[in-house]
């Protein structure tokens, strides 16, 4: 049987074992009928047969979900032992799948792979990059490092960092373009900042940070970027308003689902990333001045 990318989606599995429909598991997990649906969905593509099947008003196991439950049944009871050997400072053995932002990945946590490996000598992680607020909820991924406040019922979140984003400009550019974020991002803070004050879309769109600060380099043209991304560019100066830079603050929201507080993935990753970002109140970088 293939290994699956979320335990997330083994527990939706036993919880509709267990409670027989989808609407009682998802109760259960603090999730939607969608998302269950979604990871029972993921879980019949992974091993190529259905583990589920309806009988009248409620679901009932396959042969393969009776093969899967007994799996499923023994990695949960094995959690518990997993846990103990990881509170006494055993490290920890297995695979972290974590989603965020390309910046959050090159800038920050590709530089302190280290200190993960150092600690976890035995596990692996993948790092993914993309801006999909489902990414846990979707099973895609253990955990989802975001720049806004999670509020999806059963998320458990915990403040990272913050991030100042602001709009800037090469020496002498323009200010009545500019360059920003695809259309999928409208919404963000900064986003709307920018809207406000060019009042009109970008000019350019690209989809990381660094590009957009290389383009506007390129170009002339302002953009909205992290001031940690900003202190890489000599190039760009601040755009301001009655004598006050253009910017806005953001959270770095570790995300996780709430059913899994105790799990091993999720104390090793966050031990990791409190090492990565000290402090809660602190920049993403350290170094830049928090407004």
């Amino acid at each position: 049987m293939r290994r699956f990318r979320s335990w997330g989606q083994l527990q939706t599995f036993l919880s509709v074992a267990e409670a027989g429909s989808y609407r009682a598991a998802a109760r259960k997990q603090g999730i939607t009928s969608s998302t269950v649906a979604r990871h029972i969905e993921a879980i019949n593509e992974e091993i190529g047969q259905p583990v589920l099947m309806p009988v009248g008003n409620k679901w009932e196991l396959t042969d393969a979900g009776q093969d899967l439950l007994r799996i499923a049944e023994t990695a949960q009871a094995n959690l518990g032992f997993m846990l103990k050997n990881l509170e006494d400072g055993s490290e920890f053995r297995g695979t972290v799948t974590i989603n965020t932002s390309s910046f959050i990945i090159s800038d920050h946590l590709a530089p302190a792979i280290g200190q993960w490996y150092a600690d976890n000598p035995q596990s692996a992680v993948n790092l993914e990059a993309s801006d999909r607020t489902t990414a846990v909820e979707r099973g895609e991924a253990d955990v989802a490092l975001r720049l806004s406040r999670p509020e999806t019922p059963g998320i458990a979140r915990a403040k990272l960092a913050n991030c100042n984003v602001g709009i800037y400009r090469p020496h002498g550019g323009s200010d009545s373009d500019w360059i920003g974020l695809p259309p999928a991002y409208r919404g963000l803070a900064e986003v709307t900042l920018a809207e406000t004050h060019f009042g009109r879309d970008p000019r350019f769109r690209l989809d990381t940070f660094r590009a957009i600060a290389k383009a506007a380099e390129a170009t002339g043209l302002s953009c909205i970027v992290p001031t940690c991304i900003a202190r890489d560019f000599p190039a760009l100066e601040p755009v301001e308003k009655d004598n006050q830079h253009l910017l806005v603050r953001r959270g770095l929201w570790f995300v996780f689902y709430e059913t899994r507080k105790n799990d091993p993935v999720i104390a090793a990753t966050r031990a990791w990333l409190k090492t990565v970002f000290p402090s809660p109140n602190r920049c993403l970088c350290g170094k830049c001045e928090i407004v």
